[in-house]
Order: C-alpha cells, then sequence, then structure tokens
C-alpha cells in the first residue's frame, strides 16, 4: 500500500509540474499574441495617419492648383485698362 501511495504522489506532482510548464508556456504565448497585437495596431495606426496625411497633401495640393488657375484666369482683364480714340482719316 505505501509503494501505491508514493506512486499515486509522484504521478501528482509530475502533473503538478507539467500544468505549471503549460501555464508558463501559455502565459509566454500570450505576451507574444499581445506584443504582435499592439505592434500590427501600431503599425496601422502609423500607416493610416501616413495615408492621411499623404491624402492632406494632396488635397491641398489639388486646391492650391485650381485656385492659381482661378486666380490667374480671374487676372485677365474682361476691358482694356485703357480707349482707344480712333479719328477718321485725312484729319489728324
Amino acid at each position: 500500500m505505501t509503494h501505491h501511495n508514493f506512486s499515486l504522489q509522484q504521478s501528482c506532482r509530475n502533473l503538478g509540474l507539467q500544468i505549471s510548464k503549460l501555464a508558463a508556456s501559455l502565459t509566454l504565448q500570450e505576451s507574444k499574441l499581445e506584443t504582435s497585437h499592439c505592434k500590427r495596431v501600431s503599425n496601422h495606426t502609423s500607416n493610416l495617419q501616413q495615408a492621411c496625411r499623404v491624402k492632406l497633401i494632396a488635397n491641398y495640393s489639388i486646391n492650391k492648383v485650381r485656385r492659381h488657375t482661378v486666380d490667374s484666369s480671374s487676372r485677365q482683364p474682361t476691358s482694356w485698362p485703357f480707349a482707344l480714340v480712333t479719328q477718321p482719316a485725312g484729319l489728324g
């Protein structure tokens, strides 16, 4: 009977060690997954910010070109700033 109890205690101890190792392994995997997830979120955020900056610059450039085009066309005179005086031939 003593041998049976010793064997049972040893089996329980081994099982406890395996459970501890599995728990440590799962904790490590969870930590790695969380780190990986945080990196992906950070990269996504960075890419999104960069894309927004590029879009903002592109929109600014497009609007600047549009403003320049509108400003240039509005600078063209619709009437000449001087009067053209004509005289009939032979009177001058």
